[in-house]
């Protein structure tokens, strides 16, 4: 039966390969890829439920049962979490977010302490303020430094996080900018050249935010453009010089802002910091990550080898699940910038190993106790339900939203009508 069970290991790992073909020469549409994922999900729910669940209950007990899937869930995040810190991350688009979200938490929490004080971010949600980090860099500047200089194009907008800075109009100064206050969001807004020379006076540091961005900035964040119009506000109290024409220009941004806002503060993927991610990965923890989601599978697989009406409809779910798992997958490597040849080199592998992890399931089977055989079949049903859960289902319902039910309740009962043929 060794000879059944790795064939029926590659069948139902067979599906890996194709949806890694499909997905490294075809980016289907977000709907398209949630649908099949949450298909996917549905009918490794029911398998779960009726494949294993079920015949491990009867052949043992709740405890051996309980247990088993604590262990399963258990040993499966454990190791993920090991092998996602040492590269094997970018394997699934699912697990590359969460490792990136893990290793900026961070250089967020300090950002967001740092530019706490400055004026226009104190009436920002947190979320808003999460949104700009991206896009700002820290900047250090000795005193004497010039930061800005009057009548040259305003290429960036500045926040002051400490240190103190002297506002020049010709050879007289005109003001003391101090730790909380921003300055060069007037050429920005109006596209005209700078209305005055910045200079340091201390040792300064700084955040900038570059022009190509900030435009983006205040369409995500409303409040932030608000902040800014009732900072120029107060700043044109106080100037004399060109004041109805440097209030016409804030009035007319002022409606242009109002026509582009977007309320829409959800996180938008940068392809360049998945190409920071691809750096950051090693091909062998990949490897060994994209086997360990699919060893759990493969063992039950070759332990029902010998139970035709179980062992073929399991495989019928896993063959279904499989192809969305690796479609999504190598879609997001490839996006990463990973050669198509590793991509399919990759998956062709798993499809092979999938296949001696089914024999090495049916000869667990085959020599040891049947209460023993539950045990691990508990064990291996913890692990799939700990990776629909910690993976497939996330990753559906982010692709597609609450349209998602509809496919996975079908998914379900596909995989049921399936398994009903064995009752």
């Amino acid at each position: 039966m060794s000879n059944a069970a790795f064939f029926q290991g590659i069948l139902g790992a067979s599906s890996l390969g194709i949806g890694a073909f499909v997905g490294v020469f075809w980016q289907p549409s977000r709907k398209i890829s949630a649908a099949i994922m949450a298909f996917g999900s549905g009918t490794l729910l029911s398998a779960i439920a009726f494949e294993i669940t079920l015949p491990a209950y009867r052949s043992s007990h709740f405890l051996v049962l309980f247990f088993g899937f604590l262990i399963g869930g258990g040993l499966f995040m454990g190791l993920t979490q090991y092998i996602d810190q040492r590269g094997g991350f970018l394997r699934k688009p699912a697990s590359s977010r969460r490792y990136l979200f893990e290793h900026t938490q961070e250089h967020v929490s300090d950002v967001l302490h740092r530019i706490a004080h400055v004026e226009v971010m104190q009436n920002l949600s947190v979320a808003e303020r999460q949104a700009i980090i991206p896009f700002l860099k820290a900047v250090h500047v000795e005193p004497g430094a010039v930061i800005c200089e009057e009548g040259t194009p305003g290429e960036y907008f500045y926040m002051i996080v400490s240190g103190e800075a002297e506002v020049h109009k010709g050879k007289k100064v005109l003001n003391i900018m101090e730790p909380g206050e921003v300055f060069g969001e007037m050429a920005l807004l109006t596209g005209e050249p700078r209305s005055a020379t910045v200079v340091a006076r201390t040792p300064m540091e700084l955040y900038q935010l570059h022009q190509e961005h900030f435009n983006h900035v205040l369409a995500w964040s409303p409040h932030l453009a608000w902040s800014l119009s009732r900072a120029l506000a107060r700043r044109l109290r106080f100037s004399t010089e060109s004041r109805v024409a440097a209030e016409h220009h804030l009035d007319r941004w002022r409606q242009q802002l109002m026509d582009q806002v977007e309320l829409d503060l959800l996180l938008r993927e940068d392809p360049g910091t998945l190409e920071g991610l691809v750096k950051r990965s090693a091909p062998l923890a990949i490897v060994i990550g994209t086997l360990i989601d699919n060893i759990p599978e493969s063992a039950v697989i070759g332990m029902n080898a010998e139970s035709s009406h179980l062992g073929w409809s399991f495989l019928l779910a896993v063959f279904i699940s499989n192809f969305p798992e690796a479609l999504s997958s190598s879609a997001g490597m490839k996006q990463a910038g990973t050669k198509k040849s590793q991509i399919l080199s990759l998956w062709i592998g798993v499809v092979i190993l999938s296949g001696f992890c089914a024999v090495a399931g049916n000869l667990l089977q085959s020599h040891t106790s049947e209460l023993f055989v539950a045990l691990a079949q508990a064990i291996s049903g913890g692990a799939i339900l700990a990776m629909l859960a910690s993976t497939m289902m996330p990753e559906a319902y982010e692709l597609g939203g609450s349209s998602v039910a509809f496919s996975t309740i079908m998914g379900f009962l596909i995989s049921f009508l399936v398994s009903s043929l064995s009752f």
